[in-house]
C-alpha cells in the first residue's frame, strides 16, 4: 500500500510514498532517478496493422530534500516524461510528470505545491498488473477525456462522443495542485488535493474550471483497500479542468474503491468505479444531439480484476476490464471490455523482459482505443470496432 503513495506523501515516515525511486535521505541532497522503458508493438486497429517500437512513461527526474530541524524537511521533486523511441515527439516537456515543492514533517504530514498526479489516480494505480503499458487498464477506466488539444492549445473534440467516458479525465496529472497528505496511522493514510483554475487572466465570458481529489488508503500485511473521490466543476477556458465553451455551468464526479490481497506467490486485485456528470446541454453543442440541459451524459460503472502469479524471476498475469454502457442516449450499446494477459521475466531487481497480449472489444456504438500511456498505443478505425496488440518489452529503473 505504501508504494501507492510514494509521490505525495514525501514524508520520511513513509520511506517509499509515491514516486517509486529511493528515498529521500535526511540531509540536502539531490537524487537522480528514472525509468527506461521501451517495447517492440504488433498492434491492429481493426482495418491495419502496424509494427513499431514503443517508450512506455520513460522518464528521467532529481529530487532531494533538505533537513530543517524538529522533524520538518523541505522536500521537492522535478520529473518529466521522456519518449525515448522518438524524442522529436511530445513527451518531452521539463517538469511534465510530477514536480513540486513542499514540507514534509514525520507528525504532521506533507504537504506541497505543484503539478502531480491526483489522489483518485493514485488510489488504484498499483492494482493495475499492467501499467504503464499498452495493456495498461486506463483505455476503459479513470474517464478518457472528451476534449483533446490540437497546435496552440486550439480545443478540438473526438470525432463522435463515444470515444470519450468523461469531459475531464479522472485518472490524471493535474497542474496548479495544492496537495495533503497524512502521516500514516494504523495503516491508514488520506491524502486531499485541490486544482486551482489556469493561470494567468481569462478571455471575457470564460470561467476556469477547478476540482477536488480525495484518497484514503489502509495497508494490513497482505492486504490494501483504496477509496477514491473526485469533483470536477468544468470550466470553458482552454488549459483549465474541461476547457471547451460548451462546458459553462457544468460539474461531473467519480468515485471508486479498490483491494488487492495476496497469498504466497499469488496476489488478486478488483477496482469498482462509478461515474456521473450533467453535461446534457454540453453533449448537444459539441455532437448536435437532442439531451436536456443536466442530462448524465458519460456516466457509468466500470470494473476490473487482475491476478499476478510469481515463480522464480518469472510471472504470469492476467487482467480483465469492463465499461458498462453510458447513460445518455447517445446510442446503445456504448460499452466496452478487455482482456490482457501477459509474461514477466526479471533479469534483476531494476531490469526486467516482458512480453503480453492485449484485446479491447467495443460495442456497437463505442470507438475506445488501447491506453495512450504507451506511444504505440492505436485508436480504434471505426465505432464497434476492436482493437489489439502485442507488446515485447524491457524495462529498466535507476
Amino acid at each position: 500500500m505504501k508504494k501507492n503513495l510514494i509521490t505525495l506523501a514525501v514524508a520520511s515516515t513513509l520511506a517509499t510514498a509515491m514516486v517509486s525511486a529511493p528515498a529521500f535521505a535526511d540531509t540536502s541532497n539531490v537524487t537522480v532517478y528514472g525509468v527506461a522503458s521501451l517495447s517492440y508493438d504488433l498492434t491492429n486497429n481493426g482495418a491495419i496493422g502496424t509494427n513499431q517500437v514503443s517508450s512506455n512513461q520513460s522518464r528521467l527526474g532529481l529530487k532531494g530534500s533538505e533537513d530543517l530541524g524538529d522533524g520538518l524537511s523541505a522536500v521537492w521533486q522535478i520529473e518529466q516524461q521522456i519518449n525515448i523511441d522518438n524524442s522529436t515527439t511530445k513527451g518531452n516537456t521539463f517538469a511534465s510528470r510530477n514536480s513540486f515543492l513542499g514540507l514534509s514533517s514525520g507528525s504532521a504530514g506533507t504537504f506541497i505545491l505543484g503539478r502531480h498526479d491526483t489522489p483518485y489516480k493514485i488510489a488504484s494505480r498499483s492494482f493495475d498488473v499492467f501499467a504503464d503499458s499498452i495493456a495498461d487498464n486506463r483505455s476503459l477506466m479513470g474517464g478518457a477525456s472528451l476534449v483533446t488539444w490540437g497546435a496552440n492549445n486550439a480545443i478540438t473534440t473526438n470525432a463522435i462522443p463515444t470515444t470519450a467516458s468523461a469531459g475531464a479525465s479522472f485518472d490524471g496529472r493535474q497542474g496548479d495542485v495544492v496537495a495533503y497528505i497524512s502521516p500514516a496511522m494504523s495503516g491508514f493514510t488520506g491524502a486531499i488535493a485541490y486544482v486551482a483554475g489556469a493561470e494567468g487572466a481569462t478571455a471575457a465570458g470564460t470561467t476556469k474550471g477547478s476540482a477536488w481529489s480525495l484518497a484514503g488508503l489502509y495497508g494490513n500485511g497482505p492486504l490494501s483497500v483504496n477509496l477514491g473521490y473526485e469533483a470536477h466543476d468544468l470550466g470553458t477556458a482552454p488549459g483549465t479542468v474541461g476547457g471547451s465553451a460548451a462546458f459553462s455551468g457544468k460539474k461531473e464526479s467519480a468515485w471508486k474503491v479498490g483491494a488487492g490481497y495476496t497469498m504466497d506467490a499469488l496476489t488478486v486485485n478488483a477496482v469498482y468505479e462509478r461515474t456521473t456528470d450533467n453535461l446534457g446541454s454540453a453533449a448537444n453543442a459539441l455532437f448536435g444531439t437532442a439531451l436536456a440541459a443536466d442530462t448524465d451524459v458519460f456516466g457509468h460503472n466500470s470494473w476490473y480484476l487482475s491476478g499476478k502469479y510469481s515463480f522464480g524471476n518469472d510471472a504470469v498475469k492476467l487482467a480483465y476490464t469492463k465499461m458498462d454502457n453510458m447513460n445518455a442516449a447517445l446510442g446503445a450499446d456504448t460499452g466496452a471490455k478487455q482482456v490482457s494477459v501477459g509474461y514477466d521475466h526479471n533479469l534483476s531487481k531494476r531490469t526486467s523482459l516482458y512480453g503480453l497480449y492485449t484485446k479491447l472489444s467495443n460495442g456497437t456504438n463505442a470507438q475506445f482505443g488501447l491506453s495512450g500511456v504507451s506511444t504505440g498505443a492505436p485508436a480504434a478505425s471505426g465505432a464497434g470496432v476492436g482493437v489489439s496488440a502485442w507488446s515485447f518489452g524491457m524495462k529498466h529503473t535507476f
